[in-house]
Order: structure tokens, then sequence, then C-alpha cells
């Protein structure tokens, strides 16, 4: 791999001065006459050949009022950078002073260092990860008259007794109680012990634990059990895939997998610089050729006529960049950034671009070097230019963990709670711009938000008879939840008050489970781990839906999008590990496989040039390098949370900000406005759509009353709302559309009353009409001009399918 960015590579750029005595727009002309892009200037590379890219003169030494300067005065930082962990100054004084920070008086100091709220002391939980928030709790621990005291100690709030759910490790919460138990799982689906894994029943005594606790390979369960033919046995009764076995790394607990192996050693290859190749995999010394003693066996280390001849001399060898004589024959080498061709002579480019992972975002490939570039908002580290971060704000983890919703820093060891007491708190999500969170509750069946600085104050958004939501994704730019609904087997969406939603999906769906946005480019994704796993995707209003992910997928938990590289990547919960590909599906790769760090990862989230997710084994939030899946570290302590959910980097680069095509008079929609999927450059940018129980009229964006839906002609179910008078809602929305229609009636009956009146009186008088198109535009023209020059801005997208349908039918909902 070449130089980033070398002198040599620079040399290919220069220009004679007399045939390029000025630049392009946008470009900076260098002393030596060459052109480079004008944003390439003072970024502390010399990419002119010369370093008048670089000079004083061009590039002041002072810093600007959101920068530092370090303490060696030659660089200037950020100042979110000091002690954010990362060495940004060549002398590292960013992160000198940074050893001594105490946690605050609100907080409780762990033998550790690390710091966590004090209601998390003696809560039964290892906080800490050290266990010292759980020492000498025996005296200290006391529930309050409001809540109920569990057999070991661990205080609940008494709303939770009785109520289905096993809350008390013990479950004496549920005893003497005669109520039905709460079951999350499906009729066909295994329900493990914590009353949250729900398994296929075709994983049960397939030879993984998948369950906790392994209960589902219990040996009462499945007695002697064997593995598939394509799988490999452990001693410890456990099946792996059959090709792990023998491949150097001990995939089973107890490494029986590398056991009597009998692989033959791989042929070794010779140290072309110290060594001489006999054949065969032995390597004698260079000293030892040509020294009139044959030391390879069939002497290939004399050969006649060859010793101390130098082919280099005559033509550099045939070599196009260097030719390097050996004692017998002779070997072509090329300069840095270039690779040997087939006919090992000739020296061509190596395209380092197409490596993953050697620029973090953008990359330039030049003759014999690269360059690497950083998105609007991120910048290059300073001592290693080919990594971006951001260049503002302190990422941060927010985390569900069913009965509370924490953040975790990731600058510093610091933990604190954002919403308290829920009951099985799963899905959620954020909205920067606002600091609102959003979350699915799959035990009260609730859609529920809250400000993330007041998480106390939380309001309900949806609630249905059954809004079981493993997965949830907000619109940061449209201000709508999607959510999938496991019980209902559909995709759904709602406003963030929960007055207007709409059923999206509905038709071939199984088990969906984890949901993605992207409503800059309107598309949306998610998985679905049943019968046919995959992973689909469809535009945000429903239209050109698609399979993109179908083979090598079994247990697809979590899904997320890397915004800024255009991947979605995610976690199989089944085959231990995670994978990313393009948006389309395309350039698919597996980023990481590991049976001991991926034993049960639930969620999966990303950001700079990390991937972070929980596993439930583990019962911890890991992250690793999300182009090779090194560099694996626990952000929390392993066994420290006790059901890890759903993850999520809280920074404001994670929702970057974007066109709300609907702002101006809601897209012209009477109902919701919806982007729609960008499929080419005439695709239509929003759709209009109707709430459950309205249906589209022909223009595409009145909704009225859906007859037919309302009295269950169909057989749907009309969505609630959120204080659950669907009915009342939907007969709102119609008498609401006819008003509409009247009033635009009546608008239209009188404006040609008018008109025709204008035209008469005119007729009659003699006038000069002097046109100045400023003064004569009006607003009303304004809007029928907008239609008229880019009708495609509020077209409805499934006009556009239904010419060019991209729908893939999967499996039907069970």
């Amino acid at each position: 791999m070449g130089p980033m960015r070398s002198i040599l590579g620079c040399s290919f750029l220069l220009l004679v001065t007399g045939f390029a005595s000025t630049c392009k727009f946008g470009e900076f002309r260098c002393g030596s006459g060459s052109c480079i892009p004008r944003f390439w200037t003072c970024d502390q590379e010399n990419d002119c050949a010369d370093g008048s890219d670089e000079s004083r003169d061009l590039c002041p030494d002072t810093c600007s009022l959101s920068q530092t300067m370090c303490k060696n005065g030659e660089q200037c930082i950020f100042r979110d950078f000091i002690c954010d962990g990362d060495k940004d100054c060549r002398d590292g004084s960013d992160e000198l002073e940074c050893g001594n920070r105490t946690c605050r008086s609100d907080e409780f100091t762990c033998g550790n260092g690390r710091c966590i709220q004090r209601q998390y002391v003696c809560d039964e939980d290892n906080d800490c990860g050290d266990g010292s928030d759980e020492k000498n709790c025996e005296q200290n621990r006391k529930c309050p008259e409001s809540a109920f005291t569990c057999l070991s100690g661990m205080c609940i709030t008494k709303e939770w007794v009785c109520d289905g759910d096993i809350d008390c490790h013990g479950g004496e919460d549920e005893r003497n109680c005669n109520i039905r138990r709460l079951s999350l799982c499906l009729g066909q689906e295994f329900e493990c012990s914590d009353r949250i894994t729900c398994l296929n029943q075709q994983w049960v005594c397939d030879g993984e634990a998948d369950c906790p606790d392994g209960e589902d390979e219990s040996a009462d369960r499945c007695g002697s059990m064997s593995c598939r033919p394509d799988q490999f046995q452990c001693d410890d009764r456990r099946c792996i895939a059959g090709h792990l076995t023998c491949n150097g790394d001990k995939d089973c607990a107890d490494g029986s997998d590398e056991k009597n192996c009998g692989i033959v050693a791989p042929v070794k290859s010779c140290n072309v610089s110290s060594q001489f190749d006999c054949g065969g995999g032995q390597c004698i010394p260079l000293a030892a050729v040509c020294n009139h003693r044959k030391d390879c066996p069939n002497g290939e280390d004399e050969p006649a006529g060859k010793c101390a001849i130098n082919e280099c001399l005559i033509n550099n060898g045939g070599c196009m960049h260097q030719c390097v004589d050996m004692e017998v024959g002779y070997r072509c080498e090329c300069k840095e950034g270039y690779k040997l061709a087939a006919d090992n002579r000739t020296c061509m480019d190596i395209d380092e671009c197409e490596t993953p992972g050697v620029c973090s975002q953008g990359c330039v490939n030049e003759i014999g070097a690269f360059k690497c570039e950083c998105e609007e908002g991120y910048i290059r580290v300073l001592k290693n230019h080919t990594r971006c971060k951001a260049s503002e704000g302190h990422a941060s983890l927010l985390l569900t963990r069913r009965h509370d919703i924490r953040k975790i820093a990731l600058d510093r060891p610091e933990m604190t709670s954002i919403v308290n007491s829920t009951k099985s708190a799963t899905a959620l999500d954020f909205v920067f711009r606002t600091g609102m969170i959003f979350w699915s509750d799959v035990s009260t069946q609730t859609i529920n938000k809250a400000p993330i600085d007041e998480g106390s104050e939380r309001a309900v958004v949806l609630t249905k008879s059954s809004v079981t939501s493993d997965g949830l994704a907000v619109d940061w730019i449209y201000n709508h939840v999607y959510y999938t609904d496991t019980k209902q087997c559909t995709i759904e969406l709602t406003n963030f008050e929960g007055s207007m939603g709409k059923v999206l999906v509905k038709d071939s769906l199984d088990i969906p489970r984890s949901i993605a946005l992207d409503p800059i480019d309107g598309w949306m994704y998610w998985s679905d781990w049943g019968a046919s796993p995959r992973i689909e995707r469809a535009g945000m209003d429903g239209s050109h839906r698609t399979t993109i992910i179908s083979y090598d997928v079994q247990w697809p938990n979590g899904i997320t999008l890397d915004l800024v590289l255009k991947r979605l990547y995610w976690v199989d919960g089944k085959l231990n590990s995670i994978s990313s590909s393009n948006y389309d599906g395309s350039q698919r790769r597996q980023v990481l496989y590991s049976a001991e760090f991926l034993r049960h990862p639930f969620s999966i989230t990303t950001f700079e040039d990390y991937i972070y997710w929980t596993d439930w084994d583990k019962q911890a939030v890991f992250k690793a390098n999300k182009f090779n899946g090194e560099d694996i570290q626990p952000v929390t302590a392993t066994h420290m949370l006790q059901h890890p959910m759903v993850v999520h980097v809280y920074h404001p680069f994670r929702q970057p900000d974007g066109v709300n095509h609907c702002q101006s008079v809601n897209g012209h929609c009477s109902h919701l406005c919806l982007p729609a999927p960008r499929i080419n450059e005439r695709s239509p940018r929003i759709s209009c759509a109707c709430p459950t129980g309205l249906k589209l009229m022909a223009d595409g964006l009145l909704c009225v009353e859906d007859l037919e839906e309302t009295t269950g002609v169909n057989g749907t179910v009309p969505s609630d709302n959120a204080d659950g008078s669907a009915k009342k809602s939907e007969k709102d929305y119609g008498q609401i559309a006819w008003i509409v229609i009247a009033s635009l009636t009546s608008i239209a009956i009188v404006a040609c009353g008018i008109f025709v009146v204008y035209r008469r009186c005119t007729r009659a008088v003699n006038s000069i009409n002097f046109e100045n198109p400023v003064y004569h535009k009006t607003t009303e023209d304004h809007f029928s001009l907008e239609k008229n020059v880019t009708p495609h801005m509020y077209a409805t997208a499934q006009e556009e399918e239904s010419a060019n349908p991209l729908f893939e039918p999967g499996t039907q909902c069970v």
C-alpha cells in the first residue's frame, strides 16, 4: 500500500508551468505550478511537492475560538478533544491532566474509578463492574412502603406484583396470584425462562445454547443429541459449523475442534531479502549461494554459468522501476504505491481505495499514492490522517435495560439513568434536535416518550390492544415514529403525538424485529427472523419493497445504518457474526465472527470507526473496528448489565440535517406526508398517505373515509390513537376531509365570480397595463408554479412503483 500522500505521488501531479498558468475554480495553485483541491490546503499534509499548500503565509498558526493550542505550540485541536481518550496532540498534552477527574457529589465512586448514580448502589446489579456498589448492602437495603420487597432484598414497584410477569429473581411476586402468566412469545416459539428470549422451535436441541441459561439444550430436554451432518459436535455436546474445524481457531469452548486435525503444514515461503529458495519449502541463507558448495538438494544454489553475473546492468533487467541483482538471477521491485504486474517486470498503480477501511470516509486514489478525506463536520486525526473523528460533541450510548434506560459516556467512565422503573423497555430511538427519546415496552404494550434530561416526565405516545414492538426508529426530519409489531406482523408509523398512524407493510411478514431509517434518501430497512430469515427495505411510504439479504442469515436481531458510507450493518444471534453490505445488499462482507464476544448479540449501532453491540450472554456492551472487526473492547464490564437490549450512539452526527419536503403546507397533503425513496433523479420526494380508516382520493392529496375498512369488509382492524378512540378519530378525519373539499369548492366559485365581474368591468375601461412580474406573482401562483415546474416533488411513489415494480413476495405471516 502506497503512502497516503508522498513526494513521489505528488510528482505525478506536477504540471509544466507553460501548460497550466491558472487553476480551475475551487483549486489551489502550488508554487511549482500544479493544481490541487483548495480544501487540501492547511491540512498538515504536503500535497504540493514544494510544500506551498502548508506555508506559514497561507496557514496561520493561531487557533480559532473553538480550538486550543497544544503545549508544544505546534498544532491546534478542538476543545472537545481534550480528555476524550485519544492523544490528538503529538506531545499527548491534551490527555495529561485527565486522570484526576472525580465523581460528582450525587454519584458513587466505584473501586475501579467508574462513576455511577447513587440509586444504583445496592440494587443487586453489578453496575460498577467490580462489584463494589453491591458490597455491605445487607443492612442498608430497605425498600420504601410504595415498593414490594423480593426475598433477595430487591425492590420492585407494587404495580408489578401479580401482573403476569416475573420480576423478582425467585418469582415470588407472581405466587398465589390466580392470574394467567404473561407471555411475550408467539405460539410457535420456544420461551426461555428469562421470559424475554423467544426462539424458533427448530433451534431447540440443535446443539447450540440460544437461551441465556442454555435450557434449550439441557440434557433433560434433549437427551442424547447429535449434530446435523453439516456440523461438528464438540466434546461439551455443543455443535458448530463444520467448516470451522481445524482452522487454527478454537471455536469450541473446550478446543476439541482443533484436536486430531492432521493438517499438513503449508509450504512456507522464503524471505527473498535474506534467503534462497531451493524449492519444496527449503530455504538457505543467501551467503551459501554461489560459494562452490551445493547446499540445495539438487544444487539449485550453484547453477552453471549464472553465478557472479549482474543481469541488471543490461537494460535494467527489463524492470520498469528497480532491478535487484541476486547471487543467482535477479528480481524486479516497484516503488512505494505500486505493485508488480503478472509479468513480474511491469509496475502498476495500487488502488488503495479498493481496500475497505483504508480511509475512514472519503478516499481519493492517485498515481502511486492516495489521500483520505472527511465529510463535513469531521476532521482527520492528526496522528493518523487516514482516520476521521467528529469535530464537535461528546458521543455517548443510550441503552434500554428492561427495567430502566441508561446513558453511558464513551469518553469517561460514567453511567447515568434517564428513565427508571420501566416494565420491559426494549426498542429505543431519539431526536437529538429536541432531546426527546422514544421507547417501546413489550409488557405494557405501549410506545412512550420523555425528555432525555427529565426522564420522569414520560408520556404515552401509542397504546393499543397489542403493540409488541421489538424494533422502533424515529424519523428526525419528518417527525414520525416507525415500529415493527411482532404480534400483528406489521410495520407501522405514527406521529410524535400518536394521533395519526398508518400500517405501511402487512403482507408477507413473519416475525419482524429491528428497523432503521434513512429519511434523507427516503428508505427504511427491517429484519425478519421468522421461517424465512431476511432483511428487507422499502420506501418510508411503504413503496418499492424488496429483499436485500436472504442467504447466510438466520437470526438478524439488530440492524443499523452508516449514513456516511451508506452501508447496512446487522448482528446475527445464531451465526455469532456481524456483517455489512451496501444499502442495496451488494458488496456484502463479514465484519466479525466470534463465538466468545457474539454469543447472543441483540442490538447494534455505529459511529466513526466503530460498531457497538449488546450481548445477552455476556450482559455487556462491546465495540470493535467496523471495517475488520479488530480491536474488540468491552465498553461495560461483562456480566454488569442484566438484560441489555437496544443500544444507540447519541450524537448529533447520527442524525444529519436534511430537507423536509413536507414542511411547506404539509406537502399539500390533507393528512400524512411521508418521504418517498430516491429511485432516480425524477423520483417523487414525498408521498401523501392516509391514516388507518381513510383512503386516498384520485388526486393523491386528500383523504376521505374508507367505508369498507371502517366496517371491517377487508378484515382489518383500525389502528387506535393515543386515547383509544379509533372510530371517533376516523369519523373526524372524514368530516374534516369533506369540510376541506366544500371549502375549496366555495372558494373556487367565489373566485370565478370575481373573475367574471372583473373581466366585464375592465373591457369598458381604456387603460395602459404595465406588467411587472415581481408584483404580479401571488402566493397562490407560487404553489401553482411549484407544481408545474417540479411535478415529481408531489407525485405519489405508488404511481411510480406501479410502472416499475420492485416488490418481491416473502413468506406469509403466521
